[in-house]
Protein backbone atom coordinates (compact mmCIF):
# COMPACT_ATOMS: atom_id res chain seq x y z
CA UNK A 1 0.00 0.00 0.00
CA UNK A 2 1.41 3.12 -1.21
CA UNK A 3 0.85 6.86 0.85
CA UNK A 4 -0.26 9.91 -0.71
CA UNK A 5 2.48 12.52 -0.86
CA UNK A 6 -0.15 14.39 1.07
CA UNK A 7 -0.90 11.95 3.67
CA UNK A 8 2.73 10.91 3.86
CA UNK A 9 3.59 14.78 5.32
CA UNK A 10 1.14 13.65 8.24
CA UNK A 11 3.45 10.98 10.01
CA UNK A 12 7.11 13.68 8.99
CA UNK A 13 8.23 14.67 12.57
CA UNK A 14 9.72 18.01 13.40
CA UNK A 15 12.78 16.97 15.27
CA UNK A 16 13.42 20.80 16.16
CA UNK A 17 10.03 21.44 17.22
CA UNK A 18 9.63 18.49 18.88
CA UNK A 19 12.71 19.33 21.58
CA UNK A 20 11.31 22.46 21.41
CA UNK A 21 7.84 21.68 23.06
CA UNK A 22 9.67 18.87 25.51
CA UNK A 23 11.79 21.87 27.05
CA UNK A 24 8.41 24.00 27.50
CA UNK A 25 6.53 20.91 28.77
CA UNK A 26 9.71 20.76 31.02
CA UNK A 27 9.71 24.26 31.89
CA UNK A 28 5.84 24.37 32.67
CA UNK A 29 5.66 20.72 34.84
CA UNK A 30 7.77 23.51 37.33
CA UNK A 31 5.14 26.65 37.35
CA UNK A 32 2.91 28.45 34.87
CA UNK A 33 4.59 30.40 32.03
CA UNK A 34 3.48 33.46 29.49
CA UNK A 35 4.00 33.06 25.94
CA UNK A 36 6.78 35.46 26.03
CA UNK A 37 8.42 33.86 28.74
CA UNK A 38 8.24 30.37 27.06
CA UNK A 39 9.96 31.86 23.91
CA UNK A 40 12.30 34.02 25.54
CA UNK A 41 13.75 30.43 27.40
CA UNK A 42 13.48 28.51 24.48
CA UNK A 43 15.73 31.48 22.46
CA UNK A 44 18.26 31.52 24.98
CA UNK A 45 19.03 27.96 25.09
CA UNK A 46 19.48 28.43 21.04
CA UNK A 47 16.03 26.28 19.93
CA UNK A 48 15.14 26.59 16.23
CA UNK A 49 13.05 30.11 15.43
CA UNK A 50 10.71 27.38 13.33
CA UNK A 51 10.43 24.82 15.86
CA UNK A 52 9.95 27.28 18.71
CA UNK A 53 7.19 28.74 16.92
CA UNK A 54 5.30 25.49 16.62
CA UNK A 55 6.14 24.40 19.65
CA UNK A 56 4.23 27.57 20.99
CA UNK A 57 1.27 26.82 18.74
CA UNK A 58 0.70 23.00 19.71
CA UNK A 59 1.08 24.34 23.40
CA UNK A 60 -1.78 27.22 22.90
CA UNK A 61 -3.90 24.93 20.84
CA UNK A 62 -3.94 22.61 23.86
CA UNK A 63 -4.06 25.83 26.48
CA UNK A 64 -0.49 24.62 28.28
CA UNK A 65 0.17 28.49 27.33
CA UNK A 66 -2.54 30.99 27.97
CA UNK A 67 -1.82 34.57 29.07
CA UNK A 68 -5.13 35.22 29.80
CA UNK A 69 -5.44 31.88 32.10
CA UNK A 70 -1.99 32.81 33.38
CA UNK A 71 -3.28 36.42 34.30
CA UNK A 72 -5.98 35.82 36.00
CA UNK A 73 -4.04 33.01 38.02
CA UNK A 74 -1.36 35.19 39.09
CA UNK A 75 -3.55 38.53 40.27
CA UNK A 76 -5.72 35.48 42.42
CA UNK A 77 -2.81 34.39 43.91
CA UNK A 78 -0.81 37.80 44.16
CA UNK A 79 -3.82 39.44 45.82
CA UNK A 80 -4.29 36.20 48.53
CA UNK A 81 -0.57 36.22 49.14
CA UNK A 82 1.31 39.39 49.02
CA UNK A 83 -1.49 42.04 48.21
CA UNK A 84 -0.94 44.86 46.15
CA UNK A 85 -2.61 47.50 43.83
CA UNK A 86 -3.57 47.47 40.79
CA UNK A 87 -0.52 49.52 39.82
CA UNK A 88 2.32 47.33 40.67
CA UNK A 89 0.29 44.08 39.37
CA UNK A 90 -0.34 45.23 36.40
CA UNK A 91 3.44 46.31 36.11
CA UNK A 92 4.38 42.94 37.28
CA UNK A 93 1.93 41.26 34.37
CA UNK A 94 3.48 43.17 31.76
CA UNK A 95 7.06 42.51 32.50
CA UNK A 96 5.98 38.90 32.10
CA UNK A 97 4.84 39.53 28.89
CA UNK A 98 1.04 40.03 29.10
CA UNK A 99 -0.57 41.61 26.46
CA UNK A 100 -1.81 45.15 27.80
CA UNK A 101 -5.13 43.99 26.81
CA UNK A 102 -5.48 41.12 28.51
CA UNK A 103 -4.03 42.87 31.75
CA UNK A 104 -6.83 45.74 31.59
CA UNK A 105 -9.39 43.10 31.08
CA UNK A 106 -8.10 40.63 34.12
CA UNK A 107 -7.54 43.30 36.53
CA UNK A 108 -10.96 45.08 36.32
CA UNK A 109 -12.55 41.81 36.70
CA UNK A 110 -10.02 41.14 40.00
CA UNK A 111 -10.51 44.78 41.33
CA UNK A 112 -14.05 44.73 40.54
CA UNK A 113 -14.93 42.48 43.99
CA UNK A 114 -12.01 44.00 46.07
CA UNK A 115 -12.13 47.31 48.25
CA UNK A 116 -8.73 48.09 47.87
CA UNK A 117 -8.97 50.49 50.76
CA UNK A 118 -9.47 48.00 53.03
CA UNK A 119 -6.87 45.91 50.95
CA UNK A 120 -4.49 48.69 52.36
CA UNK A 121 -5.68 49.22 55.71
CA UNK A 122 -5.21 44.93 56.50
CA UNK A 123 -1.45 45.46 55.05
CA UNK A 124 -1.20 48.57 57.49
CA UNK A 125 -3.06 46.84 60.23
CA UNK A 126 -0.35 44.29 60.22
CA UNK A 127 2.27 46.43 59.92
CA UNK A 128 0.97 48.68 63.01
CA UNK A 129 3.49 48.42 65.62
CA UNK A 130 6.35 50.01 63.15
CA UNK A 131 4.42 53.11 63.30
CA UNK A 132 3.89 53.27 66.86
CA UNK A 133 5.30 55.96 68.87
CA UNK A 134 6.37 57.88 65.48
CA UNK A 135 4.46 61.71 65.35
CA UNK A 136 1.63 61.82 63.13
CA UNK A 137 3.22 63.30 60.35
CA UNK A 138 6.07 60.72 59.93
CA UNK A 139 4.10 57.58 60.80
CA UNK A 140 1.82 58.81 57.92
CA UNK A 141 4.85 58.92 55.93
CA UNK A 142 5.94 55.97 56.37
CA UNK A 143 2.58 54.25 55.80
CA UNK A 144 2.02 56.08 52.29
CA UNK A 145 5.27 54.45 51.30
CA UNK A 146 4.80 51.65 52.18
CA UNK A 147 1.69 51.69 50.26
CA UNK A 148 3.03 53.04 47.42
CA UNK A 149 5.86 50.74 46.66
CA UNK A 150 2.60 48.26 46.83
CA UNK A 151 1.05 49.98 44.31
CA UNK A 152 -1.72 51.53 45.56
CA UNK A 153 -3.13 54.79 44.48
CA UNK A 154 -2.20 58.13 46.33
CA UNK A 155 -6.26 58.66 47.84
CA UNK A 156 -6.18 54.44 48.38
CA UNK A 157 -3.13 55.16 50.85
CA UNK A 158 -4.48 58.77 52.13
CA UNK A 159 -7.31 56.90 53.26
CA UNK A 160 -5.84 53.54 54.41
CA UNK A 161 -3.00 55.61 56.39
CA UNK A 162 -5.92 57.67 58.15
CA UNK A 163 -8.38 55.14 59.19
CA UNK A 164 -5.11 53.44 60.79
CA UNK A 165 -3.83 56.72 62.36
CA UNK A 166 -7.30 57.36 63.80
CA UNK A 167 -7.16 54.29 65.63
CA UNK A 168 -3.78 54.53 66.97
CA UNK A 169 -4.73 57.34 68.88
CA UNK A 170 -7.80 55.67 70.46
Amino acid sequence: MKLHPESAKMFVVDEAAEKAKAAALNLLSRRAYTRREILEKLTEREFDASGIQSALADLERLSLVDDRQFARRFAEERIRLRPCGRRLLAQDLKRRGVPVAIVDEVLEDSFEQLDSIDMAYNLLKSRIGRYRGLDRDKAISRMYGFLGRRGFEGATAREAAMRVWREMQE
